[in-house]
């Protein structure tokens, strides 16, 4: 029977928690008659298609299920307990962390009321274990206290969901579910992201990783002009990309190998300038302290944050260009490649995108086969390396004189733009 979830009904789930259902068929079996691993990443928008959603997840027949934005008990989702219907109608085992109460307040809309859980989930037709918590140190965003100037009032803050999972003779694997705020910029979502690198470095142990999901990465286009969702420096400061370019760059591309520093992020590099390049010069004389001190103050980001943002070996399987978000909004002119399927020591058999009508959420859905990586590749850490480089260059990342384009026509925009606001202004 199918009890309706809510923070009141409920109070005992706490914001960071973790709520489990296992529906998988009796006898339960970690067995798998193939090598490969088929892997959904999809911010399903809080359930409000949730039969369609259901019905397409069935179609598509993963493995694994790495879902953001899931309701338990809202009202704006009809009340139902999505997650438990899902690992019910899919038959899999699932995991939840609770990111947000969704406080009942008459300052809602309808289509934003609360009255339940919120938050992220995995789940599997195998087993799950080491089922966990990232708890995030940088919460750019304080919902508990200004979430009512939104009109959404919450309590809770972001979390990123981790489990391993299991099949019999087969290397486990260690996936990622993550959202990380909207109502910020560069630096609160490049910060809180750090920490994922950071807890992937940590459990080297299970070699065969996945991060996926709704990075928000918006800050760029239109959105550059809203304090709303664009509000650090790097409005100005990313001019020219878009910030998945950015962080494709400056956060995916520095590796572990490359240094205790991201020097991307010490020296604002740009590919066809770097003009912080004397920070990256000190490192190596004895101002290594004042080098870190005066970068973080110019460029917004900590020494912890510059430590922690070094790649150990994700690559993204998707082009720059590709969007996952296309907001009506704005005369359709914003898009977005918000969502992303980040593997490390894997290599993609198929790929797949849907939902491009958005008719069952506002992002499309990307699902990804895998082969795992050979493990006389993943010891072998020159190897591993090599196999990186290749697949970053086969994969998402653009050269200098693309970025270099876009730099003088983001220039060429924002000056047409200014001059339009102060015409107005005047008149």
């Amino acid at each position: 029977m199918n009890i309706p979830f809510s923070n009141t009904t409920f109070p005992n789930v706490q914001p960071g928690e973790v709520v489990e259902y296992d529906y998988r068929p009796f006898p339960k079996s970690s067995d798998s008659p193939t090598s490969r691993l088929k892997m959904l990443q999809w911010n399903v928008e809080r359930n409000y298609e949730a039969d369609g959603i259901l019905q397409k997840i069935k179609e598509l027949d993963p493995d694994v299920c790495v879902l953001q934005e899931v309701d338990i008990g809202c009202q704006r989702s009809q009340n139902r307990n999505h997650m438990e219907e899902l690992c019910r109608k899919l038959k899999m085992k699932g995991a939840f962390v609770c990111e947000f109460w969704e406080l009942d307040d008459p300052i809602r809309k309808p289509r934003d009321a609360g009255g339940g859980l919120h938050g992220n989930a995995i789940l599997t037709k195998y087993d799950m274990t080491d089922i966990r918590v990232v708890t995030h140190q940088y919460q750019p965003f304080n919902w508990d206290q200004n979430g009512h100037l939104l009109n959404e009032p919450r309590k809770g803050k972001r979390y990123t969901l981790a489990g391993v999972i299991k099949r019999f003779a087969l290397s486990s694997v260690l996936v990622y579910s993550v959202h990380l705020e909207v109502f910020t910029g560069i630096i609160g979502r490049t910060s809180a992201f750090s920490e994922l690198f950071d807890d992937a470095q940590a459990h080297d142990d299970i070699p065969h990783q996945a991060i996926f999901g709704d990075l928000n990465t918006m800050a760029h286009s239109i959105t550059r002009l809203s304090p709303k969702y664009a509000r650090d420096r790097y409005r100005l400061l990313s001019l020219g990309e878009s910030e998945a370019s950015w962080f494709d760059r400056n956060v995916l591309g520095h590796h572990i190998m490359d240094g205790p520093i991201n020097t991307r992020l010490l020296t604002m590099q740009r590919p066809s300038w770097q003009p912080l390049w004397f920070f990256k010069w000190m490192l190596g004389t004895s101002m290594h302290s004042l080098a870190l001190s005066w970068s973080s103050w110019l460029t917004g980001f900590s020494t912890d944050v510059m430590t922690k943002a070094r790649n150990p070996g994700f690559y993204d399987i998707w082009p720059l260009h590709h969007c996952t978000l296309h907001n009506p909004a704005y005369f359709g002119l914003f898009k977005a490649k918000l969502d992303w399927t980040l593997l490390r020591n894997m290599v993609v058999v198929r790929r797949q995108v849907g939902n491009t009508d958005y008719e069952l959420s506002d992002h499309q859905y990307l699902l990804v086969e895998v082969d795992l990586d050979d493990d006389d590749v993943v010891l072998d850490q020159d190897r591993a390396y090599a196999t990186w480089l290749l697949r970053r260059k086969n994969g998402s990342s653009q050269d200098g004189r693309i970025a270099l384009t876009g730099t003088i026509i983001g220039l060429a925009v924002l000056v047409v733009v200014s001059i339009w606001f102060l015409v107005n202004r005047c008149t």
